[in-house]
């Protein structure tokens, strides 16, 4: 393998650890807005059954 391929295939990775990443982040972000909503909703008394 070349360097220029060496270098190729860390960027690829590099790349894909971001999106795996921002995708965590994104996920981290949606399940607290959710539990923020349910635990609002428990405090005003609202039950899970809609």
């Amino acid at each position: 393998m070349t360097l220029l391929e060496t270098i190729m295939q860390l960027d690829w990775t590099r790349a894909a650890r971001m999106w795996v990443f921002v995708a965590g982040a994104l996920a981290a972000c949606e399940a607290a807005y959710l539990f923020h909503r349910a635990f609002i909703a428990y405090r005003k008394g609202a039950d899970d059954a809609r």
